[in-house]
C-alpha cells in the first residue's frame, strides 16, 4: 500500500487515549471507561486528524516531514477548559490570606468582585490583553488548547462590551471563546433600580451578538433570581446567541432549573442544585461544569464525621453534588473558573489531580470530563475534545507513560509537546517562538506586579 502524505506524525506513544464518546458527551457508567491504545501513533495533515491507531498501523498508511517520538510518553487530546473569566485587573491575593487565616488584611480591599471591577477600569486595553497574552501562554504550556473566556468585570454596560471587543479580538494558539457575562453581580449604584439594570443589559444584547457565542447569567441568592435570568436568557436566546448560567453557587436559586428550561449548553458551580434541577438538565442537555480549584481556594472542603454525617450542614459535600449529577444522567465537565478571587489558577492540569482529591473521582472519569466533555460544554465535542480521525488535531505528549500518572503527580508541568489546530507550539515544554501568539499590536509589557498595584 503506498503511503500517504501527513505533516506530523506522532509515534510509539507508550500510552495513547483517544476520549473518544458520542459529540453528546458521555455520561454515566460510560465515564468510568477510557479507550487506550499501547505503542499509539497518530497522522495529521491540514490542521485535522487523519488516523489514530497502534504505530504499526499508523506507520504503514502515511509519511510525515515531522516525526514525534512519543516512547514512554503519553499522547492525549489537547484540554478544553469551559470556564474562565480571562480579563481583568489586579490581584486579589491579601483578601486570600485573610480568608485563610480569618485576620484582616494588610489594607483594605472593600468587597472582591467590585474591587476587580475597579482594578479592570484603571488598566488600559493594552494592558489587560498583555495579562491575557500571558496567561493563554502558561494555559497553553500546561496542554489547555481551547478556552472559554467571559466577562464579568465591568458590571456596566459600556464597561461590559469593552471586555468583550477585547476578548472577541484576542489571536492565539489557544482557541478562546468568547462570552458575555450579562448579568454577574448587582452594581451598587442600581441597588434601587433592578429593573433599569435588567433592561440595560438586555440592551446590550444586540450588539454582544455580534461578538460573542454565549450570554451567561448568575442564578444564586447573591445574584440574580430566577426570573431575572430567565428574561435576559430569554433576550439573548433571541438576539441568536447560546446560553450558560452561573447556577446555585451559594443557595438554590434554581439556577440548574433556569438553565434547564433556557436549554443552556452548560450551567456551572452547582454546589446548592436539586435534584428537580439536575434531572432537568439531563433532559434538556445542558452540562453540569464543577469547579473544584474553587472548593479548594473557598476553603470549602467540608470534612465528615466518623459516622459519614457532614461536618456542616449547611454547606454540601462537594463529592455529593458531582455524583449527584453523574446519577443523574447529567453530562458532567470540568473548569478552572480562572478568575482572581475565586479560583486563579490556569492550569487544567491541577483542576485534574483536585478532581480526584476533592470530588473522589476516577482517573477515567476526569480525563472524560477535561476532554470530550470539556468540549461538549462549548457545543464543539463534534469538532475536538477527542483524537479521531477528521477531528481537530489539538494534541498534548506528556511527560509520564500513562494516563492515571498525568493526574497522581501535581505540582509540576508534565506536558512535553502541545499541539494545537495541527502545530506544534509547544516543544519540550517551551513556547515555539512566534507560534503561541497572534497579535496585531505589540501593546508595552508591563509586569504583572505593575498590574497589581494599579
Amino acid at each position: 500500500m503506498a503511503k500517504r502524505n501527513a505533516d506530523v506524525v506522532i509515534v510509539h506513544a507508550a500510552e495513547l487515549v483517544t476520549c473518544a464518546g458520542p459529540p453528546e458527551g458521555v455520561r454515566g457508567a460510560a465515564l468510568q471507561r477510557l479507550e487506550t491504545i499501547a505503542d499509539g501513533a497518530l497522522a495529521i495533515r491540514d490542521g485535522r486528524i487523519l488516523a489514530v491507531g497502534p504505530t504499526a498501523a499508523v506507520s504503514r498508511r502515511y509519511v510525515a516531514p515531522v516525526t514525534i517520538d512519543a516512547s514512554g510518553r503519553l499522547v492525549s487530546p489537547g484540554l478544553v477548559d469551559p470556564h474562565s473569566h480571562l480579563l481583568y485587573g489586579g490581584s486579589r491575593h491579601e483578601e486570600y490570606e485573610a480568608k485563610v487565616t480569618q485576620r484582616a488584611p494588610a489594607r483594605r480591599m472593600d468587597g472582591g468582585i467590585r474591587y476587580t471591577v475597579r482594578k479592570t477600569a484603571a488598566a488600559s486595553d493594552a494592558e489587560l490583553l498583555e495579562q491575557a497574552y500571558a496567561d493563554l501562554d502558561t494555559m497553553l504550556l500546561h496542554g489547555t488548547t481551547t478556552l472559554e473566556a467571559k466577562t464579568g468585570y465591568g458590571l456596566e454596560r459600556d464597561a461590559e462590551l469593552r471586555l468583550l471587543r477585547l476578548t472577541a479580538g484576542l489571536r492565539h494558539a489557544v482557541d478562546v471563546v468568547p462570552t458575555l457575562l450579562a448579568l454577574h453581580v448587582l452594581p451598587d449604584a442600581y441597588a434601587d433600580r433592578r429593573a433599569d439594570y435588567l433592561a440595560a443589559a438586555v440592551g446590550a444584547l444586540e450588539e454582544a451578538s455580534g461578538l460573542a457565542t454565549y450570554c451567561d447569567v448568575s442564578c444564586d441568592p447573591l445574584c440574580f433570581t430566577f426570573d431575572e435570568c430567565m428574561q435576559v436568557g430569554a433576550a439573548a436566546r433571541a438576539a441568536g446567541m447560546k446560553i450558560r448560567v452561573h447556577a446555585d453557587q451559594f443557595g438554590d436559586a434554581g439556577g440548574a432549573l433556569a438553565a434547564a428550561r433556557l436549554h443552556a449548553s452548560a450551567a456551572d458551580h452547582l454546589d446548592y442544585a436539586s435534584d428537580a434541577g439536575l434531572r432537568a438538565m439531563a433532559a434538556a442537555g445542558t452540562v453540569a461544569t464543577f469547579l473544584p480549584g474553587v472548593t479548594l481556594h473557598m476553603c470549602e472542603m467540608t470534612p465528615r464525621f466518623a459516622d459519614g454525617a457532614l461536618a456542616d450542614a449547611e454547606k454540601p459535600f462537594m463529592p455529593l453534588v458531582v455524583r449527584r449529577a453523574i446519577e443523574a444522567g447529567v453530562t458532567v465537565a470540568l473548569s478552572t473558573d480562572y478568575n482572581p478571587g475565586s479560583c486563579p489558577t490556569p492550569s487544567m492540569q491541577i483542576v485534574m489531580a483536585l478532581a480526584a482529591r476533592l470530588f473522589r473521582l476516577g482517573y477515567a472519569e476526569i480525563w472524560n470530563m477535561c476532554t470530550l466533555n470539556g468540549a461538549r460544554a462549548l457545543d464543539l465535542a463534534a469538532d475536538r475534545g477527542s483524537l479521531e480521525a477528521g477531528k481537530r488535531a489539538d494534541i498534548v505528549v506528556w511527560n509520564v507513560p500513562g494516563h492515571g500518572m498525568a493526574i497522581n503527580r501535581f505540582g509540576v508541568n508534565l506536558a512535553d509537546t502541545v499541539i494545537a489546530n495541527g502545530a506544534v507550539v509547544v516543544e519540550g515544554g517551551r513556547l515555539k517562538r512566534g507560534r503561541a501568539r497572534h497579535r496585531t499590536s505589540a501593546p508595552a509589557r508591563r509586569s504583572r506586579a505593575a498590574l497589581a498595584r494599579m
